[in-house]
């Protein structure tokens, strides 16, 4: 009796555990999987016409494991399509790692008139006790993988041993893969002539931010100020962010020989990516036209990746971005801006005002702009007498009393104390105790003008101030109809230069 009635349960029960799909937090113009988890970006390439991104994916569940390669091309980067997976998993899962277009066949795996793609990935043997690199080549764009039958092509019996980057030296004329030993704050160098056999030449490490493990390595040679005669190298690390016990990146400004990188600043100095909270895991493309230098990261955070409450789907990309190198009064820093190829303007439902003053709070209304929280807003404003200015975006009002705020995130400028916040504190669902959170970055400038690039898609909010200089990215997770976007400003008037708001929905 018993068991018939287990049995007779059972179905109610199942049914009543499936998650309800939640299309209010799917991303309109960032790439999200169609269904099930997905983390870092993997060997991101670009070849004839398309950009290729590949990334952790479990194919089988909305969680974390069964880690294999997904895969997705683009024309834009901005516009996806999703392909049958790239590289799944069998006796090890397939951690992260990079792609390149073995141009010169020095691999030998070619076997038509086109090169042929390689790629070098972490196996992770999902016992604790070891992780190689392993290689893989496809003969078809990347559609289908052969997976190397002398892997491992490096194997130091190591445990945490990750996230190989793989980039072609010009002045060497070799393969140099960058390689973490994530738990000794240092990234490994190897050599290569033909992308099997590697040889060890150098290492770097135990500088910078060093409070959680490295990952993620990236080499990029960056030109000065747009001058590609005079260049440096960026190595990028992913770690622990500007915030502590939260995940971010680092990157270091130096010089790279074709065997080791020397850092150009102090062993202390910290320079950060990204100054929210769910940037991760970025590298850049590899091959990308007009010699462009684009990085694509995981937009998410370890601390709750696995409370963020999308259904059928949990996992997507920032926005991907156009880095430059440039010289400030404090030295050699990198500078991002978003890459939203839009099409044209008349296509787009857009709202335009300039030069106006703006006291306390200002919605607005009557516009279909924001109704499905999908838009970008570009912002100039001049400092006047206000304390604190800035943005409410996704707001939801009290029914019975219209100025009662029940929901909302402020992008703002704190004036005394030179800072740019992303105030997340009501924006909605707050999916774990750490995650309603104010995060803040110094900004200072010189002419009383902050420009703003905010991003807002559905459930994320970047923002890219004074053209680049300081990027900041969170996760929002606002009811369906927190709609409601305002200006504002405290203790004081601002001076709105120019707006324009351009509606990105579907």
């Amino acid at each position: 009796m018993k068991k018939l009635l287990i049995f007779l349960l059972f179905p109610f029960f199942t049914h009543a555990q499936t998650p309800k799909e939640t299309p209010h937090w799917r991303p309109n113009y960032h790439f999200s999987s169609q269904k099930n988890w997905i983390n870092d970006p993997n060997g991101l390439v670009y070849y004839q016409g398309k950009y290729h991104l590949f990334f952790q994916h479990n194919p089988f569940e909305n969680k974390w494991g069964h880690m294999s390669w997904g895969h997705a091309v683009s024309t834009n980067l901005v516009d996806w399509e999703h392909l049958p997976l790239a590289i799944p998993e069998d006796s090890v899962w397939i951690f992260s790692g990079s792609v390149v277009v073995d141009k010169n066949n020095s691999s030998g795996f070619q076997t038509g008139i086109e090169p042929c793609m390689v790629a070098l990935y972490t196996a992770d043997y999902h016992d604790g006790k070891k992780e190689a690199q392993y290689l893989a080549y496809s003969n078809d764009k990347g559609t289908t993988w052969t997976k190397y039958t002398g892997n491992p092509v490096i194997d130091l019996q190591m445990a945490d041993f990750r996230d190989p980057h793989v980039i072609w030296h010009e002045k060497t004329s070799q393969w140099v893969m960058s390689v973490v030993f994530p738990k000794e704050f240092k990234v490994i160098f190897y050599t290569s002539k033909n992308l099997k056999n590697w040889t060890r030449s150098g290492e770097f490490g135990n500088q910078g931010e060093m409070r959680k493990i490295w990952e993620c390595p990236a080499l990029v040679e960056m030109p000065i100020d747009g001058n590609p005669q005079n260049t440096k190298w960026l190595l990028f690390v992913s770690t622990n962010g500007v915030h502590d016990k939260f995940e971010g990146m680092q990157y270091f400004v130096g010089e790279f020989d074709g065997t080791t990188f020397k850092n150009n600043n102090p062993p202390e100095t910290k320079l950060y990516v990204d100054y929210g909270k769910d940037f991760y895991a970025a590298i850049p493309y590899t091959d990308a036209p007009k010699n462009q230098k684009i990085l694509l990261g995981w937009m998410s955070s370890w601390q709750y990746a696995d409370a963020v409450p999308t259904f059928p789907w949990k996992g997507q990309m920032a926005i991907p971005r156009n880095i430059t190198l440039r010289s400030t009064p404090q030295g050699l820093r990198l500078f991002q801006e978003p890459i939203l190829t839009l099409k044209p303007k008349k296509d787009y439902l857009i709202f335009e005002k300039n030069n106006f003053v703006l006291s306390k709070e200002k919605q607005l209304s009557g516009m279909n702009l924001f109704a499905n929280n999908s838009y970008m807003v570009e912002i100039e404003f001049k400092l006047k007498s206000a304390k604190d200015f800035g943005l409410k975006i996704a707001q939801k009002k009290d029914e019975k009393d219209n100025e009662k705020t029940l929901q909302e995130t402020i992008v703002g400028y704190d004036v005394n104390s030179h800072q740019l916040y992303i105030d997340r504190k009501k924006s909605g669902q707050i999916i774990k105790d750490n995650f309603a959170s104010i995060e803040k970055a110094f900004l200072k400038f010189e002419d009383k003008t902050l420009k703003l690039k905010v991003l807002v898609d559905k459930l994320s909010v970047e923002v890219f101030a004074n053209d680049g200089q300081i990027a900041m990215t969170s996760l929002i997770f606002p009811d369906e109809k927190a709609n409601i976007f305002s200006l504002f400003t405290i203790k004081g008037k601002v001076k709105v230069v120019s707006m324009k708001i351009t509606d990105l929905s579907k």
